[in-house]
């Protein structure tokens, strides 16, 4: 419950502090997040073998949730606001720089899954903004390149990569156990036996299996008709506003959360690497829910300001 609640008070914060205002401070938010992920390498809280939160009194703040958030600000702004420099060299090298500053800083913590979010973002926003395809290619292949480096870097990535190659890991086996126990129907509501500490990590990393294993596959195409509702219902509100930098911000988070959505649930059935990725709206961290109704709010905002 409290982290609910504040999670509403994100989501009333997006509703009401107009984006205009967000959009003047990007810049200072900017310098913000990457003193706040600076300091979460230093002095972050150390859990799992990395630091992904800063502790200000008893409370952990994820400072990475809100990257994303920020990057779609900033390109939305960049895009919308210089449409001729986005697509030259200059405007190539402004994008890349800005924001795998932001991105490297992530992965560092280390959260490769977060940094790999935020790439995968940035490259929805290029699209977005009708960056040209060389713009589209040089971005994914120095992404590309800063992942494996990331990856031979960290032994806990070449662990999962190693073991994703060859053969599922220990959670991922169990995933596909709930999944495929489910059934058409599931075992029902409180029946699932995958959540008895069989598959650590599941009210976050793997709640979609523990749906599959008490709802079935009925439950499944729910949850996948739910997420798709809503990214329909972004598309649809970015359809009808006038003034581009709210198109590409609405665009931008829309998507953001539905490739949250797709990465969460190709872990869970082993066509994606194991990652610490919660499942919007339904897993258990707190600040990824504080994000996603943050972002949510904007959405919401800007849909009140549409074209009827």
């Amino acid at each position: 419950l409290k982290r609910v609640l504040i999670a509403v008070g994100f989501l009333l914060l997006g509703l009401i502090v107009p984006y205009e205002t967000i959009k003047k401070l990007i810049f200072p938010i900017m310098i913000l997040i990457v003193m706040s992920l600076l300091l979460t390498i230093l002095v972050g809280r150390l859990q799992f073998g990395a630091k992904r939160s800063l502790a200000i009194a008893s409370v952990g703040i994820q400072v990475s949730e809100f990257v994303r958030i920020w990057l779609v600000f900033f390109l939305a702004n960049f895009f919308a606001a210089h449409p001729q420099t986005a697509n030259t060299h200059r405007g190539l090298a402004t994008v890349i720089f800005i924001s795998f500053l932001v991105i490297v800083l992530v992965a560092v913590q280390p959260s490769l899954s977060m940094s790999v979010i935020c790439l995968a973002t940035l490259i929805a926003m290029m699209i977005y903004g009708c960056a040209r395809i060389k713009l589209l290619l040089a971005t994914s292949t120095i992404g590309a390149l800063m992942l494996a480096i990331f990856i031979r870097i960290f032994p806990h990535a070449q662990y999962r990569i190693t073991n994703f190659i060859s053969e599922p890991t220990y959670q991922v086996k169990q995933s596909l156990i709930a999944i495929g126990s489910g059934g058409l129907f599931g075992k029902g509501l409180g029946a699932g036996l995958q959540k008895f500490l069989f598959l650590p990590g599941i009210h976050n990393d793997f709640i979609f299996a523990h749906i599959a294993e008490e709802l079935g596959f009925a439950g499944c195409i729910a949850v996948f008709i739910f997420y798709w509702q809503i990214y329909l219902r972004g598309l649809s509100i970015a359809g009808t506003v006038d003034d581009e930098f709210v198109r590409l911000l609405v665009l931008g988070l829309n998507a953001s959360i539905f490739i949250i959505f797709l990465v969460h649930v190709g872990v869970s059935i082993g066509l994606v690497p194991p990652t610490g990725i919660p499942l919007p709206f339904i897993s258990f961290g707190g600040w990824s829910l504080a994000a996603n109704l943050f972002a949510v709010g904007i959405i919401l905002q800007a849909s009140r300001k549409r074209l009827l």
